[in-house]
């Protein structure tokens, strides 16, 4: 018997000699190929994570831009707005809004747990457009009598993240109806 289990350790020690560390190259191969694993998912994460920042940068916005729009055009005094852009007959300059912008601005910034904030700001304007005809009245109408005609503004708003790359510009065109002058406004037509 003790030739039998002197035999098996002779076999076992030849097979251990003629391995040569083939367990550690496999080891290290796996282990290689774990680590360029993990890179690769965490790069993956990374890039999914800019790609959420930027969509909720986006967002913010593009909703600072559409709130601050609401807010004028559903202003109490929007007739008397409207009129001051109208300030010259041929083609007055926007006159900037300071009241939304400001407020809104000021409520949408932000400031994480980590102490880093995002610096919303937003700018707005009223443009007048011009005058058109509204409907019914003719070319032949009584130029002597002084009629009501239509009148087209443009609503501007422009929102920004602050050392971000996320802006936001909205138009609206509004009208309403006013007093013939012979105006002419200089805005630019949707589109163009």
């Amino acid at each position: 018997m003790g030739g039998v289990a002197a035999d098996m350790d002779r076999s076992i020690l030849r097979s251990m000699k003629s391995q040569r560390g083939a367990a550690l190259a496999i080891s290290l191969i796996l282990l290689v190929a774990m680590t360029i694993l993990g890179v690769a998912t965490l790069n993956g994460t990374r890039l999914a994570e800019k790609v959420s920042s930027n969509a909720q940068q986006k967002a913010i916005v593009f909703e600072t831009a559409e709130s601050v729009m609401n807010s004028i055009t559903s202003a109490d005094d929007l007739g008397t707005r409207l009129l001051a852009s109208r300030y010259t007959l041929l083609e007055p300059d926007p006159v900037p809004q300071l009241t939304e912008p400001g407020q809104l601005s000021a409520e949408l910034d932000q400031t994480n747990t980590f102490g880093t904030s995002v610096d919303v700001s937003a700018d707005a304007s009223i443009q007048f457009c011009g005058e058109y005809p509204t409907p019914g009245t003719g070319m032949d109408a009584d130029e002597s009598v002084v009629s009501k005609i239509g009148l087209q503004f443009d609503i501007r708003a422009n929102s920004n993240i602050a050392n971000s790359k996320a802006k936001a510009a909205h138009v609206t065109r509004i009208e309403d109806t006013g007093l013939k002058l012979n105006g002419r406004g200089k805005c630019i037509m949707p589109g163009s």
